[in-house]
């Protein structure tokens, strides 16, 4: 990116637009402001949608010649970011932009806003050059960091869905290893209550005869958390077998066993290094994210009368998430011991998403990234859930989900980062993509 260019990222870097925290409304205002703003540096128009929560940047970049037949292409990205956390871990500010060691380091530097502007300067380059060839309709969320549902409800109710869309929000494979999406899992999100009694008690009194809400709880979870790497064969409903191409791409992927060394993780079973981006992209998942009973801090003898848990279930691409939802919540109601009683509440459910490697828009953004760039395309899945994608699909709507961050780039982590080389690799691939998407039939 030219100097100019850098300086506007730097400035939409500064935002603490973190959409979790009430606290941030004006930030968030003044984020999505400077967004539209570059759409219309990109000889676009650009307004602001006021929704129940953050605001909605909308609008159109027409294409160069102003072709009223031109191939219209969705541009999505989010201006909201996670929180910094601790801010003891950052090296830098999260909110002051600073370039060090050939990266620009800030909260959102990768997610999204580095993403995302990449996009935005495309456009801009191309209308300046005179080669856009795309109606490109704007859409840009503020909710996407903190699960709002403006984006996908905007999705919902076009009334004309275009042919593609183009979203950057996804790690490239390593350095020089473009990659586009071919799925995403959906997500079903649950809080699970048990009471086994209407007050605690004393373990010597009771116990051996008392109900206790822990064992209680543990028998439920038992009844759905994997055995040797796999979910219960209920939850394997709607997973669909790879490919050839996808086999033959999981092949080319680094080693498991580095991925999770590296993120400090431990292999749960003997296979799971071997398996690790099939499981993490094709297969589902149930993970306890959370469990609350008692205080294991004291030393107190007592038998708790309610426990709770958070679990998450992650739907493989092409099943249904709203009938593996129900599946789950049957499977935890079953499990349920007599004389306990069970509270299953929905905290959510996202859709999931196969995006096939052969659909003509998305072989032309592999093509033309690979065009632009000279580095070959990578087709993964993608182990979490974008809704806006599955909402977009359902709609009839071919999505080219890439992006040119890096897996270490420490997206939601202190000193989030986007090194400088890729920064100008994905407006390369951003041109590609557009051009190769003009001139689709």
């Amino acid at each position: 990116m030219n100097d100019a260019e850098m300086d506007r990222l730097k400035a939409l870097l500064a935002i603490p637009s973190i959409s979790a925290d009430p606290g941030h409304a004006g930030d968030m205002l003044r984020a999505a402001q400077m967004v539209a703003d570059e759409v219309r540096v990109a000889g676009g128009t650009a307004e602001l949608v006021i929704t129940s929560g953050h605001p909605l940047v909308v609008g159109e970049v027409p294409p160069s010649d102003d072709r009223a037949d031109a191939p219209v292409v969705t541009i999505y990205g989010h201006y909201d970011v996670q929180p910094p956390g601790d801010l003891a871990l950052w090296t830098s500010p999260p909110f002051q932009p600073e370039v060090r060691d050939g990266c620009i380091y800030a909260r959102g530097a990768t997610d999204d806003k580095g993403n995302l502007f990449m996009l935005l300067v495309a456009l801009q380059r191309m209308r300046a050059a005179g080669t856009l060839g795309v109606r490109a309709r704007i859409l840009i969320d503020g909710e996407e960091e903190s699960g709002g549902h403006s984006a996908v409800d905007w999705v919902l109710d076009e009334a004309d869905p275009p042919r593609a869309a183009i979203i950057f929000d996804s790690p490239m494979v390593g350095p020089g290893r473009p990659a586009v999406c071919t799925g995403l899992r959906g997500l079903a999100y649950f809080r699970v209550t048990v009471r086994g009694g209407e007050a605690d008690l004393h373990s010597g009194m009771y116990g051996g005869a008392a109900m206790n809400s822990i064992h209680a709880l543990m028998q439920v979870l038992s009844a759905v958390v994997p055995r040797h790497g796999r979910v219960p064969d209920a939850l394997m409903e709607g997973t669909i077998t790879p490919s050839d191409a996808e086999v033959q791409a999981l092949g080319t992927l680094p080693e498991g066993a580095g991925f999770m060394a590296d993120a400090g993780a431990r292999p749960a079973d003997g296979a799971a290094a071997e398996e690790f981006h099939l499981r993490t992209t094709m297969l589902p998942s149930l993970d306890v994210n959370g469990i609350r009973a008692g205080d294991p801090g004291l030393v107190a003898t007592v038998i708790p009368a309610v426990a709770e848990a958070t679990l998450s279930c992650r739907v493989p691409p092409g099943a249904d998430a709203e009938r593996l939802a129900q599946v789950v919540r049957g499977m935890l109601e079953d499990a349920c011991p007599p004389g306990a009683t069970l509270e299953v509440q929905g905290l959510g459910v996202a859709g999931s998403s196969r995006l096939d490697p052969a659909d003509p828009v998305i072989a032309a953004a592999i093509a033309g990234i690979e065009d632009a760039t000279g580095l070959p395309v990578t087709p993964k899945g993608i182990g979490g859930s974008i809704p806006v994608v599955a909402a977009m699909a359902s709609r009839g709507t071919s999505v080219v989900l890439t992006g040119f961050g890096l897996p270490d780039d420490g997206l939601h982590s202190p000193d989030e980062r986007m090194r400088l080389e890729n920064l100008d690799l994905g407006v390369k691939g951003a041109v590609g993509i557009l051009g190769a998407l003009g001139d689709l039939p």
